[in-house]
């Protein structure tokens, strides 16, 4: 049976730009890149058939955690913030050089009707005001058995 579980990411993202500069800038190695143009990989699924290739809009570097079985986000939340703490003035600079954006991706797996607590703490506003960061959620909510169905 699957758990709820999450992923929290942070993105540097825009036309072009030298990924290997932002991340020794950042004294960072992201944990996904790719470049403006790149065709996108499609899972196989036995019951789809793709039947265009689609290609990467912009070129982006993340610094996240993997998917963590989870009831409460703080955690991955807490991993991505840390990493980027004492570095807010470093990221808009290279926001600024480079013509970036920048957002944190909160992607939410729930089973068997599961949520995870959700919580927006002041050091994550903080950071994210500093930066300019807009903060996104995808929430899938997958369908569950409930015991009127038994």
């Amino acid at each position: 049976m699957e758990k709820t579980n999450a992923k929290i990411y942070f993105s540097l993202y825009g036309d072009d730009f030298p990924i290997e500069t932002v991340s020794n800038l950042l004294r960072l190695a992201p944990t996904h890149s790719h470049i403006k143009g790149d065709e996108i990989e499609r899972k196989s699924n036995p019951h789809v058939t793709y039947t265009k290739t689609h290609y990467r809009k912009d070129t982006t570097w993340e610094i996240g955690t993997e998917y963590e079985e989870t009831l409460d986000l703080e955690e991955q939340i807490t991993k991505v913030i840390k990493q980027l703490e004492r570095k807010e003035e470093l990221i808009n600079e290279i926001c600024k050089k480079f013509i970036l954006k920048c957002h944190f991706m909160i992607v939410i797996k729930i089973y068997e009707g599961y949520p995870p607590a959700i919580t927006i703490n002041n050091e994550f506003i903080r950071l994210a005001n500093q930066i300019g960061a807009e903060i996104h959620f995808d929430i899938y909510a997958n369908p569950y058995k409930s015991e009127i169905d038994e």
